[in-house]
Parts: C-alpha cells; structure tokens; sequence
C-alpha cells in the first residue's frame, strides 16, 4: 500500500532548488513593485496623483496590477528554472496540471476556508475591533464594473497557480530533496503561511488557516505528485473570501 507520505518519482537531474526558490519570490515581489510604478507613471501623465498620494480612484487598478504583474512574473520565472536547470517544464518539474476530475476539490478549499473561519471567529472579531483587517480586503470592497471580474480572475485563478507553483512546486520538491516528506510539507506551509501574513501583517491571525491550506495542500501534492487537486483546493479557499468581499 502506498504510504500517504511517499516520495515523489526522482527528480534528477535537476539543478534548481532552495536559492531559486527564494529568487522566484523576490522577482515576483519586484514585479508587483514595478507594477504599481507603471500606474503611478500612467496616473501622473493624466494628471490625477495629487500631492498627498495616489488618488482612490487608482489604488484598485494599482491593486490589481500589482496582483497580475506579481504572479504572472513567477510563473514566467519558474518556466525559466525549469528550462535552465530543470527537465524543461513546469509539469516536469513542478507537476503543474489542472485535470476536470480534481473539481471537485474546489469544495473542499471552500470548507477549509469556512472551518478556518469559524474556529478562529473570535479572534478575527477581537481583531477587527481593534481597526485591524487586511489592506486588500479594505480596497477591494469598494471595487465595481470591470475591476471586479479582474479581482476574481487574479484572486481566484491567477493566484492560487502561482502560488502552488511556488510552494507547492518548487519549494516543497526542493525541502523533499533534504528531508523527509512529511517535514517538507510542514516547512513548507509555514513558509506560505508566514509569507502571507508578512506581506500584510493585518492577517496575522489568519495565520492557522493559511498554514491549514499549506497542510492539506502539500499532502496532495506529495500523494498524487501532481500540483491539480492543490490549485483547485487553492482556488476554493480563495473563492468564498473573494465573493464575500465583492458582495460586502
């Protein structure tokens, strides 16, 4: 019977690893930088940055350019890896698949997502009584017209394939490489989770449900050696917080 925890078909010869993955991270972070310039660049050539900021009207748009722009640049930086250092593809290398039969995943990220939410509800209300939430959740429930099918496309689909790429992929084969399974899936999703709450510290009491989903995430990824149950449990729990935000 094949253990739950088993190792992943060999990986050589490959030579990418912890570094590329830190690298990867650091251009996606680069790029939603250099994203938000170019809006600022666009805001001030129509005259609309006044002298406090960047005006409301630009801080979704800047949102959602630096969300595409930071994403597609990891998934354009690990194709590179894969090509340079690897066996030439992100399937080959970082078992990036989207099969229709792993769907029904979707409803399993969304229960994760529900579960985490009502075990950790009284901190998030002692949180948001003290003016904490998160800086994106605060943008977007103003977004409207075209903005809001562009947050669920980058929230939703764009994200969650990045980021398994990412975590799933790349990081997690690269701790498989040095320890056991079950201790990289762990590192793993506490580097993801720790990623999350660094990049906006008013989630951190979201910090057991994005180590939740890095838990249930990597397990998959470990059993199937494949990354498509793991983007669609990915997708699901960000799809029920998306379309709360947007009917809020």
């Amino acid at each position: 019977m094949l253990s739950p925890f088993a190792k992943l078909p060999s990986l050589s010869p490959v030579r990418w690893g912890i570094p590329d993955a830190v690298l990867v991270w650091i251009i996606g972070f680069f790029a939603a930088l250099a994203g938000l310039l170019l809006m600022i660049a666009v805001a001030s050539t129509t005259g609309k940055v006044p002298a406090s900021g960047i005006p409301r009207d630009f801080e979704i748009p800047n949102l959602l350019m630096g969300i595409t722009s930071q994403n597609l640049a990891i998934i354009g930086a690990l194709a590179a890896i894969a090509r340079v250092k690897g066996r030439g593809s992100l399937r080959l290398d970082f078992g990036f698949a989207i099969r229709v039969r792993d769907i029904g995943w979707i409803a399993i990220g969304v229960l994760i997502s529900v579960a985490a939410g009502l075990v950790l509800l009284p901190i998030t209300e002692l949180a948001n009584l003290k003016g904490s939430s998160q800086e994106v959740v605060k943008q977007f429930e103003r977004a409207q017209g075209l903005e809001i099918p562009l947050f669920i496309i980058g929230v939703v689909v764009l994200a969650p394939i990045a980021e398994e790429l990412l975590f799933r992929g790349i990081l997690l084969r690269s701790f498989m490489r040095r320890t056991s399974a079950g201790w990289a899936v762990m590192v793993s999703a506490l580097v993801f989770a720790l990623v999350h709450v660094a990049g906006d510290p008013g989630t951190y009491y979201y910090l057991p449900a994005f180590m939740a989903l890095g838990l249930v995430s990597g397990y998959r990824a470990v059993r199937t050696g494949s990354l498509s149950q793991s983007i669609s449990l990915h997708i699901g729990f960000n799809l029920l917080a998306s379309l709360l935000i947007i009917s809020g």
